[in-house]
């Protein structure tokens, strides 16, 4: 019954091609054997992971060929693991409460392995044969039921990769499915090829090699991520190894109702020798019906391998022969499902925006398009790139877009839309809004045109040319929720509704309403500046995509200052500040983490941490660098930070970059205000601010003294507190004239939590009302 019940999960493109899948199918059938190896006080090392067996025993799985790539310990165990950097050490305890090293332990282990752990689990003592222990055999059908039933990942692809990509490996991938005391259910994972190969819901983990990811439904996530220790370094991560580099997708797609059918031919390079297996990404409810690789025209089977079930994401396919590294290759596939698309009568919301076709990889990986769409004629359909045509045939349409440019990823939007456009000279953009048709969207697309047409200005500006001539902002169902793909913008619905129908959708909750209404105001500056930030610029790994959010957040707020002033664009840093400072629950945003760890600060004890820094902490690193930048009295005030940013974006248009990356670029422009450690570098300042969770408390006490003819004695002090000695931070002083007016003094540079002395004296127009600091949120502090 366990070999059919294997056949039944394992669906191929062909009977010709279900032979190519027979090592997937013995990997996925393989039990414990029988050979048995006592185990007394047996250490595995992986890295940052001690794994002691204190006593019990060790069960084989049944190999594949010659290569041993599983087992199962009964007994008594416990793992460590020791941090490598103090933001790992730091991110232990917010989500896991440990204080220096996270252990638990264990009476039985799950093992999956391609690299030396066989050999050390048989030196450690012989394997005795017998008839397979019935405690470890339920151990390891409980682990895979529950795989099935809770929707964890199919490490066994994974093995399979290594086993056959990489025959000749001297490294391979370690894993340990750990249900212990304390913390369970856990991943415990080293992989040379880095994480986000070990399964495609990892993929934005990026490319660090160990990892601890917990399965938990309550504080489940990537508890600890890190290179190997010996490359590690604090916040710095590694971008993601793709096996394949997509240069090409032809995607025909047929709406049909709530189902989606399609056929997609990839055009790939591998980037490696040897490949025979190859992870495909693929929304879970589609399935894919046939693959092809082109062997001189003709059209070969090979092998899909993808569980039964609609909910387990991964998918990979079988090569009978290994695939060259450099060499052309086009694999198509067809497929068909449902839920891409949810809802009806010309309203629709499109899900797995990035899944919707079988890819290698997006986001991080460019490629040119050509989509073809067959859908009913009485919705409308607006894609990546230019429409090249739209004809109609029965109750069809047949619309065919293409991007000639290669962009990060492709999507749609679908529903019943009228469309209002404005081409822009001075951008050089044209803009096609989108909306619902409906009495309660009518007459609003005005607003986002116009914001969307200012955006592409100020940012053209500021950031340099853009790189899409055509943006289309489309409306999604969405009421608070917003997204940017190449030229194509989902807003939500909240942009496209009048006061009166915002009041009425949020009733008794003035806050919440207030809220959405701010959220409104800004959020399609904030998506039309992904355009630069994410699309045109991309973010090398997940402690990276400050640059995307925070840069778009930036964006958001440099359209409110041109909008409506400075007044207005400090409100917006005033809170930007309350959302870094304050807290959900549990611990304060600013205390979670640095920006680094990105996305894994929303734990449980900060959810709302994440935003908070990868928007608005981010943003502020951009804002601070702007204001130390300025010359406020000359013509062009920003004309040193429009430099750095246009560079910035000439430099890695069309490219990944770290956050090392853009310090190297902001040094070129470094001035003598910004030299604060006198080395020319801005190592202080990426690692306080970026780096780092320390934010100073900022307090003056500056009176101005009246000497005649116009002239003023400006003395106090300033004082810094609650940071470390080597924090330093370059003080703004202002004059506050009264009615809103501020004339820009100078500014003092401060170390540690210290007071420094200032004495100067001024020519002023007219008696100051008052001497302050930091006014336009110059400086993030307390």
């Amino acid at each position: 019954m366990r070999v059919i019940s294997c056949l039944l999960v394992l669906l191929v493109a062909s009977t010709a091609s279900a032979q190519d899948a027979t090592a997937y199918r013995d990997l996925r059938a393989s039990r414990p054997d029988g050979r048995t190896i006592p185990v007394k006080r047996l250490t595995l090392e992986r890295d940052a992971y001690r794994i002691t067996l204190e006593s019990g025993a060790v069960h084989l799985l049944a190999p594949l060929g010659a290569d041993i790539f599983g087992a199962v310990f009964i007994g008594q165990g416990s793992y460590t693991l020791n941090p490598s950097t103090p933001a790992e050490r730091r991110h232990l305890q917010l989500v896991a409460g440990a204080k220096d090293v996270l252990t638990d332990r264990f009476t039985r282990l799950i093992l999956l392995f391609t690299d030396k752990t066989a050999a050390e689990v048989l030196a450690h003592a012989p394997a005795a044969t017998g008839a397979p222990d019935p405690a470890a055999v339920r151990a390891y059908e409980d682990y895979l039921n529950r795989q099935r039933d809770d929707v964890l990942p199919n490490l066994h692809l994974r093995v399979l990769v290594d086993l056959l990509n990489r025959p000749a490996r001297t490294d391979g991938v370690f894993l340990a499915f750990v249900e212990g005391q304390n913390h369970s259910p856990v991943l415990l994972a080293v992989d040379p090829l880095g994480v986000s190969n070990l399964t495609p819901r990892f993929s934005f983990f990026g490319g660090e090699e160990v990892v601890l990811f917990s399965f938990n439904n309550q504080n489940g996530g990537l508890w600890y991520s890190s290179t190997f220790a010996p490359q590690a370094r604090n916040g710095r991560g590694k971008p993601v190894r793709m096996l394949a580099d997509a240069s090409h997708y032809d995607i025909d797609t047929t709406l049909d109702g709530g189902a989606l059918r399609g056929t997609t031919t990839i055009t790939f390079t591998p980037n490696a020798d040897g490949i025979r297996v190859l992870p495909i990404e693929l929304f879970p409810r589609l399935r894919i019906r046939t693959a092809t690789i082109d062997r001189g025209g003709t059209a070969v089977p090979v092998a899909v391998l993808q569980e039964a079930t609609s909910t387990a994401p991964e998918v990979a396919v079988q090569f009978s022969e290994p695939l060259a590294r450099g060499a052309a290759v086009k694999l198509t596939f067809t497929y068909e499902g449902r839920d891409v698309l949810q809802g009806a009568e010309g309203r629709y919301s499109v899900g797995a925006r990035d899944s919707w076709y079988p890819n290698v990889g997006t986001l991080d990986d460019h490629a040119t398009y050509a989509l073809t769409f067959r859908f009913s004629a009485k919705n409308d359909l607006i894609s990546v790139g230019e429409q090249v045509s739209e004809r109609t045939e029965g109750g069809q349409k047949i619309a065919v877009w293409r991007s000639e440019q290669p962009i990060r990823v492709a999507g749609f939007n679908y529903g019943d839309f009228q469309k209002t456009s404005q081409a822009d000279t001075q951008s050089g953009v044209t803009v096609d809004v989108y909306t619902n048709r409906g009495p309660e969207f009518g007459g609003m697309s005005g607003i986002p045109l116009a914001d969307a047409v200012n955006t592409s200005r100020v940012a053209s500006m500021f950031f340099g040319a853009p790189t899409y001539r055509r943006i289309s902002i489309t409306q999604q169902m969405q009421l608070n929720a917003g997204q940017s793909w190449p030229t194509l913008v989902y807003l939500p619905a909240v942009v496209f509704l009048s006061p009166a129908e915002q009041e009425r959708r949020i009733i008794g909750d003035p806050r919440a309403l207030q809220g959405l209404k701010e959220f409104g105001n800004t959020v399609t500056w904030h998506e039309v500046a992904h355009q630069w930030w994410g699309h045109q610029v991309g973010w090398s790994n997940y402690r990276d995509q400050w640059i995307s959010e925070g840069f778009a957040e930036f964006t958001s707020a440099l359209m409110l200052e041109v909008n409506s002033g400075r007044k207005k664009a400090d409100a917006f840093w005033a809170e930007r500040r309350n959302e870094v400072l304050g807290r959900t629950t549990g611990v304060p945003n600013a205390d979670a983490g640095a920006i680094t760890q990105g996305f894994r600060l929303g734990s449980p004890r900060s959810p709302g941490a994440a935003r908070a820094m990868l928007y608005s902490k981010g943003a502020f690193v951009v804002h601070m660098l702007r204001m130390v930048m300025r010359e406020e009295n000359s013509p062009d005030p920003d004309r040193r930070f429009k430099a750095m940013m246009a560079d910035f974006v000439k430099t890695w248009s069309g490219r990944n970059p770290s956050t090392d990356d853009f310090k190297a670029i902001a040094e070129k422009h470094i001035t003598r205000d910004m030299n604060l450690a006198g080395d020319g570098t801005l190592d202080y300042f990426f690692d306080q601010w970026v780096h780092g969770t320390d934010i100073p408390t900022l307090t003056s006490s500056i009176q101005a003294s009246d000497l005649g003819n116009g002239k003023y004695q400006i003395a106090g002090s300033i004082t810094q507190s609650g940071v470390p000695a080597e924090f330093r931070t370059r003080v703004p002083i202002y004059i506050d004239f009264g009615d809103d007016r501020l004339g820009f003094l100078g500014s003092i540079a401060v170390t540690g939590s210290t007071t420094q002395k200032l004495s100067v004296t001024a020519n002023l127009p007219q008696k100051p009302r008052r001497v302050v600091i930091n006014a336009h949120y110059d400086v993030l502090s307390r």
